[in-house]
């Protein structure tokens, strides 16, 4: 008899809570389709940076399971307290406690099992997706094939379950300390209200206020200071931030009544009281899970534009440093073995040898004195190419040449350092080179490797005459520290300060195929090493100890867009695979809160209907119902994490452009917008059902 009534009321529940049980199936589709991933050797063998994958997502599962297991708990002891006066009943009627706890285990095992079955259904072709979509990134073909990974289904069930588990348990205790009156009346309570007087809530409301502009400005100041950045000052800012957004939302009823139901032309005007009175008891009986939800969802944000942000950069810093496929620097311009390997193992399309020269700084690090370059520039040493050099470099990238007189320069940067150059040359259009008067004719920012190769973010391009004088005042720096790639000078205090100078000779290729990981790893085994003796002090004590350096270096663009692919996907899957768990929890409790209480909510719609309110206009008071209540906790996680992200951003703007920060935030919000909406509408279809009777 037991088992039919659990069977009867699992059906009951999978109606009632239909959001519910499709946000378990989906999660339980994600689980599995990510394990499959992480346990698959198609995926791991793709590149050698890919292994790193599966222990990221191991990682990451934790922080699932911990999410699952806050939505499950929170959700069965909703079922719990929703369903206690049925429980109380059956005491009543003389059924045992452990028979009821029985009850509601079985069901919820039926739930789950279900849902289990179906989500690892699911998550078989979303695996075939996601892997067909990773395949595509690395250019590799696959063929689509359902396959069974038992390893990923042992994975996901031991999660799963072991979330169920743990919280049956509770609940199953829960039943059996319970008594009955509670029992029959805790459908009745709700979460208290925190704080009683309204005079606490305003002081309470302005407290939230301050605690978070506190915490984004503290935020703006550290990451605009990113080399002084104090981690101790990023976490108080984190703490601030999540604590106003907690007293925001217990204080933030108080403030709705102040400012809205204390203006009779505004309390009076249609349906407002009815809607302001509805919104502020449900605010004032959820403040803490409002405050939960509104934080995940600020996590949920910041996170998602921070992953886009980190790949952002790294595509970037592809775009900027490595225009040509193979890139080699040497300190002694021998790029015969490299020259050789290259021409036997790839299709070469053209290749070429040049010099890179060092001359004291010309003062350009001022201009980017106000910058996200600050103190990242150089100041003592400038780096400089010949307009024959910089001229074939542009060509082999299909780029037009350029002219320039003999008192001419063009500074060739980053398209990041170009506006901070700009400034600076309206100014100071004017200066010296090796003792010459020179004009800077134009800034360009053609991507011609100068994330280290070519320059360290800019580089000055001279005319050929002045070549003479370059070689010498280059010359003159390397033989001051016996043509190491280092120069020492004495600071004014008497300290040293160590300055690094460019390998002498550069060669660069471009080729008809991209190249791969064992190209780059079988040509960098022609790098000259040599060992140095250094005076420094080891454990307490100055000693003379032999280190090994490179006397070259070799970067090839295949080698890092294979690392630059497996980042993107580890960031991007990940942070999509969080950010969608997360959007769909929160936003299931906030389903499942609103049609649980449609019961209570019908009886009030039947009261307006009998006050002679029309179908069109109650349906429209549903509509603003639900659309207050599922934006309340949204509004504020969105207004605080423009400025948060706009701050933390200022670290990437060395890489990354304003008008890439601002699409990020554009994505995110979109995407969020887009899964919370699908549960909105989701939610509102149901509602109305439930109070106009057709449910």
């Amino acid at each position: 008899m037991l088992g039919k009534l659990s069977f009867r009321n699992a059906k009951r529940q999978a109606k009632d809570y239909c959001i519910y049980f499709i946000t378990v199936i989906i999660s339980v589709a994600l689980m599995f389709s990510f394990n499959s991933i992480a346990t698959s050797n198609d995926i791991s063998e793709l590149s050698s940076y890919m292994a790193s994958f599966s222990k990221a997502i191991s990682g990451i599962s934790i922080l699932i399971v911990l999410v699952m297991a806050w939505l499950i708990n929170y959700c069965m002891r909703f079922m719990l307290e929703k369903r206690s006066k049925e429980f109380g009943t059956y005491q009543i009627l003389g059924i045992e406690k452990k028979s009821i706890s029985n009850i509601f285990t079985l069901e919820n095992i039926m739930i789950g099992g279900i849902a289990f079955i179906i989500g690892i259904a699911l998550g078989i072709f979303i695996y075939q997706i996601l892997t067909s979509i990773i395949m595509n990134l690395f250019n590799q073909p696959y063929q689509i094939e359902i396959s069974f990974n038992i390893k990923a289904v042992g994975m996901t069930a031991i999660y799963f379950f072991g979330i169920f588990a743990l919280v049956l348990l509770n609940c199953r205790r829960k039943i059996k300390k319970t008594k009955v009156y509670d029992l029959l009346y805790a459908s009745k309570k709700n979460e208290n209200n925190m704080i009683k007087k309204a005079k606490g809530n305003v002081i309470l409301f302005t407290l939230s206020i301050t605690l978070l502009v506190g915490a984004i400005l503290i935020n703006n100041n550290e990451f605009a200071n990113a080399s002084n950045m104090v981690g101790r000052n990023i976490f108080i800012a984190i703490i601030m931030l999540i604590l106003g957004i907690y007293l925001f939302y217990i204080s933030i009823s108080s403030f709705i009544v102040k400012r809205y139901l204390n203006n009779k032309s505004r309390k009076y005007k249609k349906d407002n009281m009815f809607l302001y009175r509805n919104l502020t008891s449900k605010i004032n009986t959820m403040s803490l899970s409002l405050g939960t939800i509104a934080s995940m969802f600020t996590i949920i944000l910041i996170g998602g534009n921070v992953a886009l942000l980190m790949n952002n950069m790294i595509n970037n810093e592809i775009e900027m440093g490595y225009p040509y496929e193979i890139m080699i620097s040497a300190a002694d311009g021998d790029f015969s073995k490299y020259k050789e390997y290259i021409e036997k193992n790839t299709k070469v399309k053209d290749m070429y040898e040049y010099r890179l020269y060092n001359i004291k700084g010309i003062g350009l690090s001022t201009a980017f004195e106000k910058t996200p370059f600050k103190g990242a520039i150089d100041k003592e040493i400038d780096s400089v190419l010949s307009l024959t050099t910089y001229n074939k470099l542009r060509e082999i990238l299909g780029y037009e040449k350029v002219d320039l007189q003999d008192d001419e320069i063009i500074i060739n940067c980053l398209k990041t350092a170009k506006e901070g150059l700009e400034k600076y040359t309206k100014e100071n259009d004017k200066t010296k080179i090796v003792g010459k008067d020179v004009k800077i004719k134009e800034i360009r920012s053609e991507n011609i490797a100068q994330v280290g190769f070519n320059g360290s973010y800019y580089a000055i391009i001279v005319p050929d005459s002045l070549i003479p004088l370059i070689e010498k005042e280059d010359q003159r720096l390397r033989d001051k520290n016996d043509n190491n790639s280092t120069i020492v000078t004495e600071q004014e205090d008497g300290t040293d300060k160590i300055y690094y100078l460019d390998f002498a000779y550069n060669f660069v290729a471009t080729t008809e195929n991209m190249t791969d990981e064992k190209f780059y790893k079988e040509l960098s085994n022609y790098i000259i090493k040599q060992e140095r003796e250094i005076a420094g002090e080891v454990n307490g004590e100055e000693q003379n100890y032999n280190i090994e350096i490179s006397l070259s270096n070799v970067q090839t663009k295949g080698e890092r867009m294979s690392q630059t692919k497996s980042f993107y996907t580890i960031m991007s899957f990940l942070a999509f695979y969080v950010a969608l768990i997360f959007v769909m929890a929160t936003a299931t409790l906030l389903a499942i809160q609103q049609l649980s209480d449609s019961e209570k909510y019908k009886y009030r719609y039947e009261l307006l209907r009998k006050l002679g309110v029309d179908e069109l206009h109650i349906n429209r008071t549903i509509f603003k119902q639900l659309l207050f209540y599922f934006a309340i906790p949204m509004v504020l996680p969105v207004i605080i994490s423009i400025p948060v992200i706009l701050g933390v951003g200022q670290i990437f703007t060395v890489a990354v452009t304003m008008e890439e920060i601002f699409k990020n935030i554009c994505i995110m919000l979109g995407m969020f917008i887009l899964v919370y909406g699908i549960y909105f509408i989701a939610t509102d279809v149901q509602f109305d059902r439930n109070i106009n009777g057709n449910g």
